[in-house]
């Protein structure tokens, strides 16, 4: 449940890990593990939010994230897009083995980003879309030139691939973004501890 977020000299907990090694973990992972072991079908922690408001003493204020992306053909013109798939810090912690997934709400600040980057036409095609599938519509990413949707499933189908095949730098990195120590552990952590979707 490493987050990757730097920590200050005696800011962390050493724990003991299931393999006999020891690895430090910020007090926001110390925490939401501490929850996750005494959670119960009650809910003992109430509506209480697993992730702070603001960020915990001796713990960077940001880190870095790569953006990941990978070229496919569209389903519907054949032509070639770029899709954004995956978030990865640049200095990963040792269980980080794996880049994340992007979803909904990552998608919306790395639209953002992208824009900001000079990136306009990737940022552009990130936008709310009718999916048949699912029978909703949902941020996603599109193709940049007919503008179809390419569904999160298939970009997680071929992501996963593309990872076990090459590892992360079988990715694009579009940009490598400065970010809220805690919004990264939001898309590690995921909402109530049950952690974010991996490329594997």
């Amino acid at each position: 449940m490493d987050c990757s977020v730097h920590i200050a000299v005696g800011a962390g907990v050493l724990v003991l890990c299931d393999d006999g090694k020891r690895r430090v973990q910020c007090p926001v992972c110390r925490e939401i593990e501490f929850r996750c072991r005494r959670w119960d079908l009650n809910d003992q922690f109430g509506s209480d939010p697993w992730i702070p408001d603001a960020v915990p003493p001796g713990c960077t204020a940001t880190i870095n994230v790569r953006v990941l992306a990978m070229d496919r053909s569209c389903w519907k013109c054949g032509e070639t897009t770029t899709c954004v798939v995956g978030l990865y810090p640049t200095q990963p912690a040792r269980t980080d083995q794996w880049p994340r997934m992007v979803d909904e709400e990552s998608l919306a600040w790395v639209k953002g980003l992208l824009a900001g980057a000079g990136f306009g036409g990737v940022a552009e095609s990130i936008k709310p879309r009718w999916s048949s599938t699912v029978g909703a519509r949902y941020l996603s990413n599109g193709c940049q030139l007919c503008d179809a949707l390419q569904g999160d499933f298939p970009l997680q189908e071929e992501a996963s691939e593309l990872f076990q095949e090459g590892g992360v730098e079988a990715f694009h990195t579009l940009v490598v973004a400065e970010v809220s120590s805690l919004v990264w552990q939001q898309v590690v952590h995921g909402e109530r501890g049950q952690g974010g979707n991996l490329l594997m």
